[in-house]
């Protein structure tokens, strides 16, 4: 009986609760090591972000983010063009409203006075053009280059960066 109470104690030759220490130990070992370096990795990569915005410079109170391709400049509304395409019975007609954007706004008093020469080069370009010039998509991108270039050529003191159609109807 004696010699029961000495394995319960572990003083016995068996040894099979030591073996078992040998190995928890270093897992857990392992494992506590393994969260600590990813707690520490997470926490210096966050202080990394924080630094990284904190030297960004935040926008000021109603001041818009400066992106080229998301920035929409002042628009200038033509009255709409209805002309007869250049077919040989003339049976058909495009009908066109055409937004034009301004590069600065002040652009707009020049587009005013140069109304009448604006409709004009409109008007003649359109006019040149058939069906099949205009019913497909390359068509109508070809025409809206040809016509900001055209109107480029008669300012003086701004651009129009891009030509907007707003109406496009042929019948």
């Amino acid at each position: 009986m004696a010699e029961e109470a000495e394995k319960e104690a572990g003083g016995g030759g068996g040894g099979g609760g030591s073996k078992l220490l040998k190995i928890i130990i270093p897992v857990v070992a392992l494992l506590l090591g393994a969260g600590g370096g990813y707690l520490m990795g997470n926490s210096a990569g966050a202080k990394k972000a924080e630094e990284a915005a904190a030297l960004e410079p935040e926008p000021k109170a109603g001041e818009v983010a400066k992106d080229a391709t998301a920035m929409v400049g002042d628009m200038y509304k033509l009255d709409p063009f209805v002309v007869n395409l250049n077919e040989p019975k003339g049976s058909r007609y495009l009908k066109a409203t055409i937004q034009l954007e301004m590069s600065i706004p002040e652009l707009k008093t020049e587009l005013d006075r140069r109304a009448a020469q604006l409709q004009d080069v409109i008007l003649a370009l359109l006019t040149s053009k058939s069906f099949q010039d205009l019913q497909a998509l390359e068509g109508k991108f070809r025409l809206r280059e040809e016509l900001l270039s055209r109107i480029n050529a008669l300012l003086v003191n701004g651009t129009v960066t891009r030509v907007y159609f707003t109406e496009f109807v042929i019948q």
